[in-house]
Parts: structure tokens; C-alpha cells; sequence
């Protein structure tokens, strides 16, 4: 039988922040361009992340960004953002061509949304609940 931990390694797994609008309004994009439904979802609040990576691994404090998770590894910044962007639909497909670009470039524009994302979207005190048919991609809801 397999652990929780196991069950977890084999999937690919979005970690937003739970209380921020834009994050939550980036799920909600993803959810609807993510056809293939390979894309699951939990907070950095939640525990999954640290029953999934080793805590040498994690940032401390954790970053104004989102995380992704994909066989075996983390993924910070724009990276995460353009891995995420290989499993959505075309055209949006597309964006993971800008991992050509300089990590430092794309990460300062990165760090920038980051920085600004409550100004942009605003502060949430709880997570959006996910509709019935999409509970099973979300990890910690």
C-alpha cells in the first residue's frame, strides 16, 4: 500500500498562496486551460508541501510566489510559471517558450507581479472553494 507521501511524488502540483487573490484567479485560469486535468493544486500553508519535499529544500521564509512541483522537484519563480505553462492548452502553451530568456530577466518580472499581487488582486481571508467536479485536483482544500 502506498504512503501519502508516495501517492503525492507522482503527481504535478501547483502550491499557491491561499490568501491571495491573484494566486487564486491564477488556479482558476489554470483549472479552465489545463484540458487534460494533470495539474493539482494545494496551499503554502498547507502540509503537502513539507510531506513532499525535504525541508532543506523548501525556502525559508517561503517566497511571494508560486511553487510547482513536478517529478521529484521544486520549482521556484519563473520557472515554476513557464513548467506550469507546458501543460495548458495552446495558445498559452506558448509562454514555456520564454524559458530562452535569461533566468535573471524573467525572474526580476517575476519577483515584480509577486511583490504587487495583493495590489493587483487583493487579500482573500480564505480560499476559494473549488466546484464539486474539481475537488479531486485539489490536494489540502
Amino acid at each position: 500500500m502506498q504512503t501519502d507521501r508516495e501517492k503525492l511524488q507522482d503527481k504535478a502540483i501547483v502550491f499557491y498562496d491561499g490568501s491571495c487573490g491573484f494566486c487564486q484567479a491564477s488556479v482558476q485560469f489554470i483549472l479552465k486551460y489545463n484540458r487534460k486535468q494533470d495539474l493539482h493544486f494545494a496551499t503554502l500553508q498547507g502540509e503537502v508541501l513539507q510531506q513532499l519535499v525535504p525541508p532543506s529544500q523548501i525556502p525559508d521564509p517561503l517566497p511571494d510566489a508560486v511553487l510547482f512541483y513536478e517529478q521529484g522537484n521544486l520549482y521556484f519563480a519563473s520557472d515554476a510559471a513557464l513548467r506550469i505553462a507546458r501543460h495548458l492548452n495552446f495558445p498559452f502553451a506558448l509562454f514555456s517558450y520564454f524559458r530562452f530568456i535569461p533566468v535573471s530577466f524573467r525572474d526580476k518580472i517575476y519577483s515584480f507581479i509577486a511583490r504587487h499581487r495583493y495590489k493587483i488582486a487583493g487579500r482573500r481571508e480564505a480560499c476559494l472553494l473549488p466546484e464539486p467536479h474539481q475537488r479531486d485536483r485539489f490536494i489540502d482544500f
